[in-house]
């Protein structure tokens, strides 16, 4: 009876191993976290107390750089996009441009130049490396655009909110009575 039991525990510790092994080894590789730093822009109403804008019919494309750089292209209900440095430059320029009927001209596009230092950062065995940033500086100008905050000024392969773009927004006028 000893005998058996011992078996029946050595078989049931091997199945355990092996189910361990198995699981433990799904995974593609170990690297769960994105890959990439880039800064995540949202747009806002100036005057309305922050409030998030969705933004339509607007296009927004990178300037010098060597490939296709257009990150929107007439894109509608906008609230946030994605905006890539340059890791081998010091600032990288984007250009929005505004297709609503009343905006379509040239002369409104507006233009945000990022100033900023690239850092390597070795994240983990399984993920590798990558370029960090530290945003030092952000000009635009005003011609649609009100205003711009960076709001985290380190970018790290973290997905958090680290710019925001303010646009005064047309508020209804109250009713007389």
């Amino acid at each position: 009876m000893g005998a058996l039991l011992r078996r029946s525990r050595a078989a049931w510790c091997l199945w355990l191993c092996g189910c361990a092994l198995l699981l433990g080894s799904c995974g593609s590789d170990g690297c769960v976290e994105n890959r990439n730093s880039i800064p995540r822009a949202q747009f806002y109403a100036y005057n309305i107390n922050e409030q998030a804008l969705a933004i339509d019919s607007i296009s927004i494309y990178g300037i010098g750089q060597p490939n296709d750089s257009m990150l929107l292209d007439s894109a509608v209900a906008v609230s946030q996009v994605y905006l890539p440095l340059r890791f081998t430059q010091d600032s990288t320029q984007y250009v929005i441009r505004y297709l609503q009927q009343s905006l379509a001209s040239p002369r409104n596009n507006d233009t945000l130049t990022f100033v900023y230092r690239a850092y390597p950062y070795f994240a983990s065995i399984d993920c590798g490396a990558m370029y960090n940033f530290s945003i030092e500086t952000c000009r635009y100008t005003r011609h649609v655009l009100d205003s711009v905050a960076v709001i985290v000024h380190e970018i790290t392969n973290d997905d958090v909110e680290s710019v925001r773009l303010y646009y005064t927004v047309q508020t209804p006028e109250p009713d007389e009575e």
